[in-house]
Order: structure tokens, then C-alpha cells, then sequence
């Protein structure tokens, strides 16, 4: 599978959860939209829209791509025969490191000594490492190559080992 075939499987199944993607449609997606984030960027500077890379079309891309992106998550993990949900944790580790962060300048700024909220900060530390982990784990598996055969979630898209397990 090359890139084009990748962005045109991804924006197809736009919002397909179900079944696997290989390991080249998922990395194609992914190196087509960071080439094409840059591109809007630099078109976005010269033309005085934004100096930071999130003007008006890299947000309108960004959320254009959100769900096809995210849906092609889920399939990559499938193939490796985890569950979609795997993401799922990534996010709530960056919700939680949110609110971590704003309770922490919450306190901070109603008691107005931030030099009470050094637990928060440690805690924060903490966790935005435990999410860092979680990350790298997370890239273990999207690099990983498909489990052989058909699993839970469907046939091989490689078509290797594909065969009736029933007979």
C-alpha cells in the first residue's frame, strides 16, 4: 500500500472502527497529514494568518482529520490483536494531566501562595511520566506487525495465514 492508496482507505472508512489497517496505511496516514500540517503552516505564516502553526486552516485540517485519524488508530491496534480502546487511555492520561494542571493553578491562585501547592506539582510530574510510559508503549504497539491470521476483529489485511480455522 502506498500513501495515496493509505489516505484514501483512511478517508473512506472515515469514521470505520472495526476491522485492521497494516502498519503501511497507518504510517502513511500519518506521514501524509504531518506533511500536510507543515505545508498549511508555512502557507498560514506567509500569508499572516498565524506565526505559532494554529491558524484558521490548521484548525479546520485538524478537526477534518480528528476522526479518520482516530479511526485508524483503533484499526492498527486491532491488527495487533489489542483492543482500540488502547488510545482511549492516552487520552484520559492527557484529560487527567489537565485537570491536574488547572487544580494546581486553581490553588495556586485562591490561595495565593503557590509555594502551597508543591504536592500538586510532584503529582503532576509524576503522572505526566506514568502518561509519557503510556505513550511509548502505545508506540510499541502501532509498530508492531500483524498478528498472523485472522483474529477478533477480522482477516489478516496482509492475507497472510488467512485460513479457515474452522475445517
Amino acid at each position: 500500500m502506498n500513501m495515496i492508496e493509505a489516505v484514501q482507505s483512511c478517508l473512506k472508512k472515515y469514521v470505520g472502527f472495526s476491522g485492521r489497517a497494516r502498519r503501511s496505511e497507518y504510517w502513511y496516514w500519518v506521514l501524509a497529514t504531518i506533511i500536510i500540517a507543515v505545508i498549511l503552516a508555512i502557507v498560514e505564516g506567509v500569508l499572516g494568518l498565524s506565526n505559532a502553526g494554529d491558524g484558521p486552516l490548521s484548525n479546520i485540517f485538524n478537526l477534518a482529520i480528528f476522526l479518520p485519524g482516530l479511526a485508524v488508530t483503533f484499526r492498527r491496534l486491532h491488527d495487533t490483536g489489542r483492543s482500540g480502546w488502547w488510545i482511549g487511555g492516552f487520552y484520559l492520561g492527557v484529560l487527567i494531566s489537565g485537570i491536574i494542571i488547572g487544580l494546581t493553578i486553581g490553588v495556586g491562585y485562591a490561595s495565593g501562595d503557590f509555594d502551597s501547592i508543591d504536592g500538586f506539582g510532584f503529582i503532576l510530574i509524576i503522572w505526566i511520566l506514568a502518561v509519557f510510559a503510556y505513550a511509548i508503549m502505545l508506540l510499541v504497539f502501532l509498530c508492531q506487525d500483524s498478528q498472523d491470521g485472522p483474529n477478533r476483529y477480522g482477516p489478516n489485511p496482509k492475507n497472510v495465514g488467512n485460513f479457515d480455522i474452522f475445517n
